[in-house]
C-alpha cells in the first residue's frame, strides 16, 4: 500500500514536502514555541539499517508487547522506545561463545533523533531457526535486561533462573517444543533451586551481553 507525506504551510498552502512510499517512516520536529526540542514519530517498521542490518520492529516490537503485558517483571519496560536491528550477514566464526541477541542504550545521538532509547539486536542465522516458542523466550530474556532505572542490567543467570527452570539450559537452541511463555495457560514460572543456579543456561552460547 502506497502512502503519501506531505508536509505544507499552513498560511501559504504551499508544498514543502510530498514523499510516496510503501514502508514505514519516523518524524523528527521541532516547534520553535517550546525551545526547539526535537520530538519524534516511530512508524518505522521495516528496513535496511546500514550494511548488514534491518529494522525488524514489524516483527519484534508485538511479540515484546505481548510480553511485557503479561509479565510484571517487565511491566517497566516501554517496547515502543526500542528499536529492533537484526544482522542479517553474520555467520558462525572463531568466537567460542557467540551471542543469539544482546540490548544496549542507544547512543545519546540515536535517542535524540529518533527517540529510540534502547537496541534490541538478533542474529538471522540464529533466529531463522528458532520456533516461535523460542523467539518469546529470546525476547524476555533480553527485555529483562531493561531495569527499572532506565540502565542495562548484566548478563546473570541468577536474574533469569526461572527461564531455564521452565524451559530447559537449552531452550534457545533445542529442536524441541518449549512451553509458550504467551500461551494463555502459561501462568506461572518454576525456579531453580538456589544450589542448581550455577547451571550453564545457554549450553555453550551466550544469549546476550
Amino acid at each position: 500500500m502506497k502512502k503519501e507525506l506531505r508536509v505544507m504551510d499552513q498560511d501559504t498552502g504551499e508544498v514543502l514536502e510530498d514523499v510516496v512510499f510503501d514502508g514505514g517512516y519516523n518524524i523528527t520536529f521541532t516547534n520553535l514555541s517550546d525551545g526547539g526540542s526535537l520530538k519524534n514519530i516511530r512508524k518505522l517498521d521495516n528496513g535496511k539499517f546500514g550494511d548488514r542490518q534491518w529494522i525488524k520492529n514489524y516483527r519484534y516490537r508485538p511479540i515484546a508487547e505481548r510480553l511485557v503485558e503479561k509479565f510484571e517483571e517487565i511491566s517497566h519496560v516501554k517496547p515502543r522506545l526500542i528499536l529492533f536491528l537484526e544482522d542479517t550477514e553474520w555467520e558462525p566464526g572463531t568466537a567460542k561463545q557467540p551471542w543469539i541477541a544482546q540490548t544496549k542504550l542507544a547512543n545519546k545521538q540515536l535517542q535524540r533523533m529518533t527517540g529510540y532509547q534502547y537496541i534490541i539486536e538478533t542474529r538471522e542465522y540464529y533466529t531463522e531457526k528458532m520456533q516461535v516458542e523460542q523467539l518469546a523466550a529470546l525476547l524476555y530474556h533480553e527485555l529483562r535486561h531493561i531495569d527499572k532505572d532506565g540502565s542495562i542490567l548484566k548478563h546473570d543467570v541468577e536474574d533469569w533462573s526461572n527461564l531455564v527452570a521452565t524451559l530447559g539450559k537449552d531452550w534457545a537452541t533445542t529442536q524441541a517444543t518449549i512451553k509458550n511463555i504467551l500461551d494463555e495457560e502459561f501462568e506461572q514460572w518454576n525456579e531453580l533451586e538456589p544450589v542448581a543456579k550455577q547451571l550453564n543456561m545457554f549450553n555453550g552460547l551466550k544469549v546476550a551481553k
